[in-house]
């Protein structure tokens, strides 16, 4: 039973330093929000095929950050910072490769994420507002907008 504790132990400490010097290492990538947010533009879909977190990732891999772990469009709240992001104000002007991420509401329980690539708001398609859906209009709707600095 103890070798068996033991094992286990190592194996965890293991895993955390691993984890941690990815962590470390994804922090300092080089990152080019316009190649991000071309690489979202140009891969756009002409309507939602509800995948935004999807193709918000692979828009954010093609700006430099290996990000091969995904999850809901929701969960990005925690991971942006992880990787460097900070939050910016809502009124603050856009830069190229901001990420707005909308949490859960209503029957939109996978959140939603978009990119803006200059002129507008990128996530699975081109957006024609920030708000794309209705449901987000509720004024309880938490949504947060991230920037990395180069």
């Amino acid at each position: 039973m103890k070798k068996l504790l033991k094992g286990l132990v190592i194996s965890f400490l293991m895993f955390v330093v691993v984890a941690v010097g990815c962590l470390l290492y994804l922090r300092h990538c080089e990152w080019s929000p316009e190649a991000a947010a071309r690489y979202a533009t140009e891969h756009a879909e002409k309507k939602s095929v509800g995948m935004c977190a999807l193709y918000v990732r692979k828009a954010i891999i093609a700006g430099g950050i290996p990000l091969y772990a995904g999850g809901d469009a929701w969960s990005y709240k925690y991971m942006l910072p992880v990787l460097n992001f900070h939050q910016v104000g809502k009124e603050s002007e856009r830069e190229v490769g901001d990420i707005v991420v909308f949490q859960p509401i209503g029957g939109r329980k996978y959140g939603h994420i978009a990119i803006w690539n200059g002129k507008q708001w990128v996530s699975d398609f081109k957006q024609r507002n920030l708000i794309v859906h209705s449901d987000y209009l509720d004024n309880g709707c938490e949504y947060a907008i991230y920037r990395r600095e180069r």
